[in-house]
This record gives structure tokens, C-alpha cells and sequence, in this order.
């Protein structure tokens, strides 16, 4: 009698093909999730986004910025830039969280309007 294949086995060739296909899934789903991670879509770690308070990025500061001259190095530059470009910095978010108490800044450009740019 002649020996029956048996149909449940998968030839060694099938096999190889269905690994690199889990791995081409496996892979995609990667690239997916750090492709959400990277643009903000899903949070990296389990702490909540700050709530409350937040800064208004349509500017709102009215104060002048310090003199550079008074700092040194790359305080001197932040400031001088700070300085040359008031209303880019009026309308950009500051990630120190300085809105809150004691600062209650408005925007970035808050920061340099006091010694708090400096660092």
C-alpha cells in the first residue's frame, strides 16, 4: 500500500513563508504604533497630560524683553533672539509649565521679559 501525505503537516518551504509572513505583520504594526507615538497621537507614558491652565498661544505679552547684554553666552543669544523676534515668541507655547504660580507667564516671550529665560 502506498503511504498517505499527511495533510496537516506543512512542508518546510510553507513554513518559512509564514513566519516572514507574521514578521511583515509584526513589523507593520510597529512601524505603525511609533508613527502615532512620534506625531502625539497616543501617549508614551501612563502620566496624564497636565490639566488646568494653559498657556494661550495667541500672544498677550506686553512687556519689553531683558537687555542680552546683562547675560552671557547662550542666555546672551536666547535673549538677543528673544529680543529680534518678540512676536514669533509671543505666539509659541512654553513647555516650562511657567503659566502657573509664581510666573504666570502668558507665552514663551513671558520668559524673557524677567530672568526666567536665563535658565
Amino acid at each position: 500500500m502506498a503511504k498517505k501525505k499527511d495533510r496537516n503537516k506543512k512542508t518546510p518551504i510553507a513554513e518559512k513563508k509564514s513566519r516572514k509572513t507574521i514578521y511583515w505583520i509584526v513589523g507593520a504594526i510597529g512601524i505603525i504604533i511609533a508613527f502615532l507615538a512620534i506625531s502625539g497621537n497616543i501617549p508614551l507614558s501612563g502620566k496624564e497630560v497636565r490639566k488646568g491652565k494653559s498657556f494661550s498661544v495667541h500672544g498677550g505679552e506686553t512687556r519689553s524683553v531683558l537687555e542680552p547684554s546683562l547675560f552671557t553666552g547662550q542666555a546672551r543669544a536666547a535673549y538677543a533672539a528673544a529680543k529680534k523676534y518678540p512676536e514669533v515668541l509671543n505666539q509659541v507655547f512654553c513647555y516650562c509649565f511657567c503659566d502657573a504660580e509664581p510666573f504666570n507667564h502668558k507665552t514663551l516671550l513671558s520668559c524673557f521679559t524677567e530672568r526666567h529665560g536665563a535658565g
